[in-house]
């Protein structure tokens, strides 16, 4: 039997603003983290969504050994030209609609294993409409300098982070749309701090005493062609 009353917290904010570390917090009390990242690239690992891909991109795209190079993709496909434009586009269209099924059924799995919560981890919520799925918003953000030191890590330099941030909605107007806002400029141990504070609010005033919510109905307004 499936949780009908189970919330979720939706996750946005800056590119390496700290996200992850977020979801992974609300994880550490329990709930499920539902990770938009990792369902993408495991269906980009599909051997047809592969191929499609690469037949598309040429080997421009591709590892020497096989496979694809994801920072060879995201290079070209994260820019202000049209040509990256339309190679964006096409990718969404092969990603995203497989990306969207596997988000929908890991929600409805969290919810008949009986989970309180889920987080749903989607860099691009807002802009795709998740948010109608989601009973609170958490928007993440850290300082530039912070933010490229955590972008070298990843393999990225300042113009790829700075290629990525536009094309999501800018900060300002994603605060404008959570619940709550967390500005991640410290320790580690203090982020931790704050969401336990924020979760121990949550879980108080909303798991014990809000009314049920089912968010099935939510699922129904998602339009397959939507990024996901």
């Amino acid at each position: 039997v499936g949780n009908s009353a189970m919330i979720i917290i939706g996750i946005v904010g800056t590119p390496a603003g700290g996200k992850s570390t977020v979801a992974s917090k609300l994880q550490e009390f329990g709930a499920a983290w539902i990770d938009a990242d990792k369902i993408a690239k495991a269906v980009l690992e599909r051997p047809e969504i592969e191929q499609q891909v690469l037949t598309y991109f040429g080997t421009s795209i591709a590892h020497a050994a096989g496979g694809i190079d994801r920072s060879a993709l995201a290079h070209a496909v994260f820019g202000d030209d049209e040509g990256k434009r339309q190679a964006l586009r096409y990718l969404e269209s092969v990603l995203h609609p497989p990306t969207r099924k596997e988000i929908t059924s890991q929600l409805i799995r969290a919810s008949r294993d009986g989970f309180l919560v889920a987080v749903l981890d989607v860099p691009l919520l807002l802009e795709s409409n998740w948010d109608v799925c989601c009973d609170e918003i958490w928007s993440v953000d850290a300082p530039l300098a912070d933010r490229l030191k955590r972008s070298e890590q990843r393999g990225w330099d300042a113009n790829e982070l700075a290629r990525r941030e536009s094309n999501q909605l800018a900060i300002s107007e994603k605060n404008r749309l959570s619940t709550y806002q967390i500005m991640n400029d410290s320790t580690l141990i203090e982020l931790s701090e704050k969401v336990i504070e924020h979760w121990n609010r949550f879980s108080s005033q909303e798991i014990d005493s809000r009314p049920s919510f089912s968010f099935h109905h939510c699922l129904t307004d998602l339009s397959e062609p939507q990024p996901c």
